[in-house]
């Protein structure tokens, strides 16, 4: 078989494949949407065998490679509403995190981003009870909610905290930048206290503007906030936040999932920015803009 040849049979190969791949996501999202037609309320009319079929669909992976490999994780979409907004914003203002989003630069891989809007799509509509949700499959000691995409709305923050109860025995990396929906949820939950939280959960709050840690809230054990450069990151450090190196969880030890519940302060957890040099060096002139700003209405 010559070269060309060889080169048409693999190409031929990879269509097929990518059509079998897309006619198997189409029936699940077709799936899903057949049984939320009908919906009232967060799915309070649907049968019992609606709600499991559901949960059926609801992606929970596992990573033997990349940044938190050997975590499972629970994940919404870039593509949430909550997301796209946030992206948006981002064209007026260089500092707002979500244009530099890895999540969505990955929207090429199409079958985990179907898959995470398909569990974004469940999640944010129907709430399921603690019994329900402990037929999700997590047998690790660590998950993370939202490696990719956000907590939507009040419902999926819901669904979040309700697994927790239901997986006692998973340490669970919550991240967030919707701080309303979560708020909301763990209101909902009746969590009034630090004391009242499941003590398997920790709350990382990422920071919307780079450089810029977020105001921390009564839950939040932690705050992550990237940095422009690498001058930024190492003042950060030198003041006191956990270096993340943005390459292996595993490699310090899983903090953000393992680290001692806040008692006074919570931790403060930096990263550099990575993206082109013309980006870094755009967000570093914004942010010493920002920082003058704040510093001539201080003074």
């Amino acid at each position: 078989m010559t070269t060309k040849n060889t080169n048409n049979a693999s190409k031929l190969a990879n269509e097929k494949r990518l059509a079998t791949m897309r006619a198997n996501l189409a029936a699940l999202e077709k799936r899903c949407e057949a049984i939320l037609a009908d919906m009232t309320g967060t799915g309070e009319n649907l049968t019992q065998q609606q709600r499991a079929d559901l949960l059926m669909l609801v992606n929970v992976a596992y990573h033997d490679s990349g940044k938190i490999e050997g975590c499972f994780s629970i994940d919404s979409c870039a593509a949430c509403d909550f997301c796209q907004h946030m992206i948006a914003s981002a064209a007026d203002n260089i500092l707002v995190i979500c244009g530099s989003c890895y999540a969505a630069a990955d929207a090429w891989k199409e079958a985990a981003w179907r898959r995470h809007k398909l569990n974004a799509r469940i999640m944010s509509s129907v709430l399921f009870t603690v019994d329900e949700l402990k037929a999700l499959l997590i047998p690790g000691q660590l998950c993370r909610f939202n490696e990719d995409g956000d907590t939507v709305n009040t419902t999926m923050a819901r669904n979040y905290l309700r697994i927790v109860i239901g997986h006692p025995h998973t340490n669970f990396g919550y991240w967030y930048k919707n701080a309303p929906a979560v708020a909301a949820g763990l209101a909902a939950e009746g969590y009034k206290t630090r004391e009242d939280l499941p003590a398997n959960v920790r709350f990382i709050h990422s920071s919307l503007l780079i450089g810029f840690p977020a105001a921390a809230l009564w839950f939040d054990d932690a705050i992550f906030t990237v940095y422009p450069d690498a001058e930024t990151t190492a003042a950060a450090i030198l003041a006191g936040a956990h270096e993340c190196n943005g390459r292996r969880c595993r490699a310090c030890g899983y903090t953000c999932y393992l680290h001692a519940r806040r008692q006074e302060k919570p931790l403060h957890i930096a990263e550099v920015l990575r993206c082109n040099k013309a980006r870094r060096e755009a967000a570093r002139a914004a942010y010493d803009a920002k920082k003058a700003q704040i510093a001539a209405l201080a003074g």
